[in-house]
């Protein structure tokens, strides 16, 4: 946590109207948007439209956090759901994060979600999705079924290894297909939430090995088939997990929230000189 944030956690309260959440960038001052530097993914033209975003369980990447919360709300129960919020240095609310479960009642299975958000001061969107599945004491599904219905609902995979899976997008939903060094797998790049960005080491220190990473610019997903004991011979897969990121959101709003962090705090530094150099100022 960066110095004057302050953690503001909200359980059982997802369902009030989050007015104060979306504020984003209308409640920030009029300092100006400096231009992205160069190696920062430009965003798509007419922005980001959520529904040609990979998605699990209707919950996709670019939604905004209501748009998330109405997908969440009718798929978990509401008192297993968490909210995560932070106060910036601002004042702005931004909401991190949104946890849920259904363990309370998961006996045939159990289904878990992690949705993360972009920062401000541009729009909150859903930048990561972590899902995992756990067939309990169900019978779980077969290798074969699960890998036929990921390629049904992602298309072909750009990776596949012993149980592991992975896809690559553009930000307007389109497969690609990227390539990289011998060490470098797409299926490592849809965890969220790895950047240095927002944070407290300055843009130009970082910005040249963050425009380096691979990771940074696409949309990926990745899923772990973890298999269990066969049934009759045949392999099952009683507990699957699922990631899914929109990488060059993150790192474009990620520098976007670092400029903004950083004309404030030089804004903020002026001001004061300019005070204290009127304070200085001998009575004539």
């Amino acid at each position: 946590m960066r110095p004057g944030q302050v953690p503001i956690n909200v359980r059982r309260l997802l369902w009030l109207p989050l007015l104060f959440v979306t504020a984003g960038l209308a409640s920030q001052p009029a300092l100006g948007q400096a231009a992205l530097p160069a190696g920062v993914p430009a965003p798509p033209p007419g922005g980001i439209n959520p529904a040609k975003l990979p998605d699990t369980n209707g919950v996709h990447l670019g939604m905004s956090v209501d748009q998330a919360i109405a997908v969440i709300k009718g798929l978990y129960p509401r008192d297993l759901t968490t909210v995560t919020s932070e106060k910036l240095a601002d004042g702005t609310v931004w909401t991190r994060n949104i946890k849920a479960d259904n363990k309370q009642n998961c006996n045939a299975s159990c289904d878990s979600i992690v949705v993360s958000f972009s920062p401000p001061p541009n729009p909150v969107q859903v930048i990561g999705i972590e899902r995992a599945i756990n067939s309990g004491s169900g019978t779980p599904p077969t290798v074969d079924a699960v890998v036929a219905s990921l390629r049904q609902k992602y298309g072909k995979e750009v990776m596949s290894a012993v149980g592991v899976m992975a896809w690559a997008y553009d930000e307007q939903g389109q497969p690609i297909n990227p390539q990289g060094p011998s060490n470098w797998r797409p299926a490592d790049c849809a965890r969220a939430g790895d950047l240095e960005i927002p944070g407290p080491t300055p843009l130009a220190q970082i910005l040249p090995k963050l425009t380096r990473d691979l990771c940074n610019r696409g949309v990926f997903v990745s899923v772990q088939v973890l298999p269990g004991t066969a049934i009759q011979g045949v392999p099952v897969a009683p507990q699957i997990f699922i990631h899914l990121g929109e990488k060059s959101l993150e790192f474009r709003d990620g520098v976007v929230a670092q400029q903004y962090a950083e004309a404030r705090a030089a804004n903020q530094k002026q001001q004061e000189m300019k005070k204290a150099q009127q304070q200085a100022a001998p009575v004539l």
